[in-house]
């Protein structure tokens, strides 16, 4: 009851992006990118464009050494493609995909709910429900219309649009109620189990950015993270996800 009148309180009260910060607006479109990666089966067209805008630049290009090394690993996988792009030579890319989002073969569901405990599902469910509400511009679309509200994809999403809407205090609420609780495990689990580098770039990017704009947005709304002091962001990054937190799929 207390987490939903905070979270009611908070989409009025949030602070907006300054219009001058374009930082925090390209934050935005990275993260829907992102989405798109963790939602869609890789085709020709996505690789193609891929090869016209490079991962290591753009709105995915971020200044740290994992994300540097992340959009390397991306762009390389793609530029060794052969000069037409096909669908037969993605077909180990659909594969790893597949193991990822459908068979549950890499045992690192990319969805929140068998990350929780059991005591706190249900509660973690109807809060994603109270952010969801109203925010459904870009989540009506293909192909975020056809996953569950906890999917990894649809959380991205959700957090691109809270940014969009220049909610900055809400996004970093939502980022502590629902990706950092579960996201950066789940890229663990991929980057270190699945067996196409793209998909290790991907999910090692995913972390990064979640926690690149966990730190800029706590510094810009003073709301540090819970339990944590600046010492604490260095060392985060090396190990955070080492020890990753088990799902009922493994």
């Amino acid at each position: 009851m207390v987490l939903e009148t905070v979270e009611r309180l908070g989409t009025a009260n949030s602070p907006a992006i300054p219009p001058e910060d374009a930082g925090l607006r390209d934050s935005a479109e990275a993260l829907l990118r992102l989405a798109h990666f963790h939602a869609e089966e890789p085709t020709p067209a996505l690789f193609t464009a891929l090869r016209e805008s490079p991962v290591g630049r753009g709105p995915l290009a971020l200044d740290r050494d994992d994300a540097l090394q992340a959009a390397a690993l991306v762009d390389e996988v793609v530029s060794d493609l052969p000069d037409r792009i096909t669908r037969r030579c993605l077909a180990a890319l659909a594969a790893d995909f597949t193991a990822i989002h459908h068979s549950g073969e890499l045992r690192a569901c990319p969805t929140e709910g068998p990350w929780m405990d059991e005591r706190v599902r249900a509660e973690a469910a109807a809060s994603l429900q109270r952010w969801r509400t109203g925010m459904e511009t870009e989540l009506r679309r293909p192909p975020f219309d056809r996953l569950p509200d906890d999917h990894v994809a649809v959380e991205l999403a959700m957090l691109a649009e809270l940014l969009d809407r220049g909610r900055a205090a809400d996004a970093v609420r939502f980022l502590d109620r629902h990706p950092l609780r579960w996201v950066p495990n789940f890229c663990s689990r991929i980057a270190t189990r699945c067996r196409e580098p793209f998909f290790a770039g991907i999910a090692i990017l995913t972390n990064a950015h979640l926690d690149h704009l966990r730190d800029r947005l706590g510094a810009a709304c003073n709301m540090p993270r819970p339990g944590e002091d600046e010492d604490d962001t260095r060392r985060r990054r090396w190990t955070e996800g080492r020890f990753p937190r088990a799902c009922t799929c493994e």
